[in-house]
């Protein structure tokens, strides 16, 4: 009983910083086999998410633990994310902007590969460098600058939602004159930057 405690403590430990979510793999490395995880989704104890990923049935309900599922379906054969949350779902994360996107947008390294994607989610080839990615609400997404340039490379977003997610990057410092002027990005980058930063100067939100 001890061991069973202890199993599921850890187990727990877990979930609890995934919104109550796990995967099997998670699991099978505190001590779940495969037969335990079949009993525990079989008397609801584990309520299944999607394949491979669970709920603990009694963990409160809080947080984006949708975006945590597809977080955790991006993850690699080790059991690391690879998934990015960008684009409109980045801009919403941030809460940059009242533009809600209706798919779930991630960008996933160029090699990324599965054999059945979520119709609720909308992937992006491309290989991100590590100061283009932060963490909101315990989940990888871009950061403001990155979210921004992507829309605009996009243009899939109204340009009025992009000045106004600017303006509020900048009041909040989640973007600087010196990462507009960052030598790492490409000059196309930083003239659609100084463009979008002139632009939004006169910008003011409806009421």
């Amino acid at each position: 009983m001890t061991q069973q405690k202890d199993r599921f403590q850890q187990l727990y430990e877990i979930a609890d910083g995934q919104y109550g979510l796990f995967t099997a793999k998670q699991a099978a490395s505190v001590g779940y086999s495969t037969r335990m995880q079949t009993y525990h989704v079989k008397t609801e104890d584990w309520l299944r998410e999607w394949r491979g990923i669970y709920r603990l049935r009694h963990y409160p309900c809080s947080g984006p633990f949708d975006l945590m599922t597809w977080f955790l379906w991006s993850s690699d054969r080790s059991g690391t994310p690879e998934g990015v949350f960008s684009h409109d779902t980045a801009l919403e994360l941030h809460d940059l902007s009242t533009w809600s996107g209706n798919r779930v947008h991630m960008t996933v390294p160029k090699d990324f590969k599965r054999r059945v994607v979520p119709k609720a989610l909308r992937l992006h080839p491309g290989d991100l460098r590590h100061f283009e990615i932060t963490k909101v609400k315990n989940v990888q997404v871009t950061t403001a600058l990155r979210t921004i340039l992507d829309l605009l490379a996009a243009n899939s977003v109204p340009l009025h939602h992009l000045f106004e997610a600017f303006q509020e990057a900048r009041k909040r410092g989640l973007i600087t004159r010196s990462d507009m002027d960052n030598p790492v990005l490409t000059e196309a980058e930083r003239i659609a930057l100084k463009s979008i930063a002139q632009e939004s100067k006169g910008y003011v939100p409806e009421a």
